[in-house]
């Protein structure tokens, strides 16, 4: 095997092509321009540092893969370019697509491996055969049981579209209450270690194989060398590379002319330009899981980023004034129908009553009163008029024509059926509709959105990468959305695939990681301490504590400086900073309080996050 520098083409896999999207990575989401290449200056170089396993990402893929390798008795290194675990999967709404689990068997859902398989295969149309087998057989044990023993509980079970039955598995506290559980367990691994805010930016090659990494720290800009016969990707994908997504996107659409950046903000390919250092191969890079419900974020004016938003209760126009889809369809359906429209946009079209019924997706926006303030009355978002006519002349809409569609609709909610798009029947399967009659009237523009890679770099069934060649790149593995979900899906997914396939591929990587160590020496299975902390008590600092604080930590500027390495660091604090939160409610480990000595607790830290990570990705029922 041979192990060069080649290209991958935005359509092919088989010959090489520049892609010098990956040279110049645009992050939209922090607003910085990372740029690849292997002539950056190196500040004071730091010895190399041996583990079993070097595991490149600490979402959910490679946590499971990290906990899966250290179980087995492997010393495991953690590295993540932010200083958080938990990746996009926190944000999520934590379901996973399960089969055949004793909880279906509760609720009365009768699930086979055979019945998800056809629905894998009839939805996605082009799924890897051999990976759907697998997930199908083996699900309910490897993801199902293995996070129910880590604490992870479920709260509801819900038939996504192209499912036969119900196997949507809602976690309880959504992405957090799924990833949390992992990551609280890894930590007791005496035989892992985390390095926080360290970009990878290297695979160490020698000898037809990789022996390590090189990379740097976020915030010093130190580089280090990091070495170990065996390295775990598990990057995520490049739905935050907007240059990435358009090269790679499907030919059966038209580009839209304006797409905004809904994925997670570290997805940006850093992962595929590592692979392709090793001559990896690359499968289905077209194969894309956008979402038709991208609302200019109001966080990140400017940014081009998407709030992942929608309302139950409105209508979907283009800019004729016209509908043009069932507005409750699934994403197969409606978002080719969005990018399909001229321009590709759509405005909801909504009443006061309406308004209720608005729902976003993310951190604290399951928050009534911050949807009202931040989106509804921010005129830069919504559009509100008290006649339809006034409404549409400030949309841009044609008014004549958005007159008659909302009257029509109106007519056909009177008649109990939806005559254009069978959004609804007046039957028990489809959710009843309301007029759009109650002013003032509401207009949301909505854009096409980027969100999951369903194609990525290609592995075997054991999660080894592959070359171009088909062959094995020697001491490579990968997992996650890197892998695109190692093709489960296909062109489509049946929702729950994405977070199911993490868990499942980062597992079996580490599996495979831990037999070829094995094959050198004997491995033991590691016992995890005691050492888990008892949540952070309740407790809030007094005045002269904070002013403490204060007097080190100046919040404000230190917020505003947006420096490398600290992306997260400023988030959370601007929110503390704009809710007006005491120190006590994080750092309440720290009490008594003494200046000349106090260190954060990272596993008391977890209870921390859903101070502000109260993700909700659908609404409820």
């Amino acid at each position: 095997m041979s192990i060069g520098r080649r290209r991958f083409s935005p359509r092919g896999l088989q010959q090489a092509s520049p892609i010098t999207c990956l040279n110049l990575l645009v992050h939209i989401g922090i607003g910085a321009t990372l740029l690849f290449g292997f002539a950056q200056p190196r500040l004071h170089a730091q010895p190399a540092a041996a583990a079993d396993v070097i595991v490149v990402g600490a979402g959910i893929a490679g946590l499971a893969a990290a906990l899966e390798a250290a179980r087995g008795g492997a010393d495991v290194q953690i590295l993540d370019m932010w200083s958080v675990f938990g990746g996009h999967a926190v944000m999520s709404g934590g379901g996973v697509a399960i089969v055949g689990t004793d909880y279906q068997r509760r609720e009365g859902v009768m699930d086979t491996p055979e019945l998800a398989a056809r629905d894998f295969l009839q939805w996605g149309e082009d799924p890897d055969l051999e990976w759907v087998e697998y997930y199908a057989n083996n699900s309910a044990q490897e993801i199902g049981s293995w996070l129910e023993a880590l604490g992870v509980t479920w709260g509801a079970l819900r038939q996504m579209p192209g499912n036969s039955v119900p196997r949507f598995h809602e976690s309880n506290g959504r992405g957090l209450g799924l990833v949390t559980p992992i990551y609280r367990e890894t930590l007791r691994h005496p035989n892992v270690s985390f390095r926080w805010n360290f970009r990878v930016t290297e695979l160490l090659i020698e000898e037809d194989r990789v022996a390590g990494v090189n990379g740097e720290d976020t915030r010093s800009g130190v580089h280090a060398e990091i070495r170990a016969d065996r390295v775990v990707l598990a990057t995520g994908g490049f739905q935050s590379n907007l240059a990435m997504v358009l090269l790679h996107w499907p030919d059966e659409l038209p580009a839209p002319g304006r797409l905004l950046v809904g994925s997670g903000l570290n997805s940006i390919g850093l992962g595929h330009e590592l692979a392709q250092q090793a001559d990896a191969a690359f499968h289905r890079m077209d194969h894309q899981w956008n979402y038709a419900y991208g609302l200019p974020h109001p966080r990140y004016p400017g940014e081009e980023r998407a709030l992942n938003a929608a309302v139950a209760d409105a209508i979907w126009v283009n800019a004729a004034g016209e509908r043009f889809v069932n507005e409750q369809g699934s994403t197969k359906e409606v978002f080719p129908a969005v990018v399909r429209q001229v321009p590709a946009t759509y405005w909801a079209i909504f009443d006061q009553d309406g308004a209720a019924t608005f729902f976003a997706s993310g951190s604290g926006w399951d928050d009534a009163e911050r949807i009202r303030r931040e989106i509804l009355e921010n005129p830069e978002i919504v559009i509100r008029a008290d006649t339809m006519e006034a409404l549409a002349a400030a949309a841009g809409i044609d008014g004549r024509s958005l007159g008659g569609t909302i009257a029509r609709f109106n007519s056909m909610v009177s008649a109990g059926v939806d005559a254009d798009f069978g959004r609804f029947d007046g039957g028990v399967a489809l959710p009843a509709a309301k007029k759009i009659d109650q002013p003032p009237f509401h207009a949301a523009q909505f854009f096409p959105m980027t969100r999951k890679s369903m194609g990525g770099v290609s592995i075997d069934r054991n999660g080894r990468v592959l070359d171009l060649a088909g062959e094995l790149v020697t001491g490579l593995y990968a997992a996650g959305e890197l892998t695109g979900f190692a093709g489960v899906n296909g062109s489509a997914g049946l929702e729950g695939t994405f977070l199911g396939p993490s868990v499942l591929t980062g597992r079996v990587a580490a599996r495979t990681v831990l037999e070829d160590i094995a094959e050198t020496r004997a491995l033991a299975p590691v016992r995890p301490s005691a050492i888990d902390s008892p949540p952070a008590s309740p407790r809030v600092f007094s005045m002269p504590e904070k002013s403490a604080c204060e007097s080190c930590h100046a919040l404000p500027a230190l917020v505003g400086e947006a420096r490398e390495g600290y992306g997260h660091f400023e988030r959370v604090h601007g929110e503390v900073l704009e809710r007006g939160l005491d120190c006590g409610l994080c750092h309440a480990e720290l009490t008594p309080f003494d200046p000349r000595s106090h260190a954060i607790d990272r596993i008391a830290q977890i209870d921390n996050c859903s101070n502000c990570h109260l993700a909700i990705e659908y609404p409820e029922p």
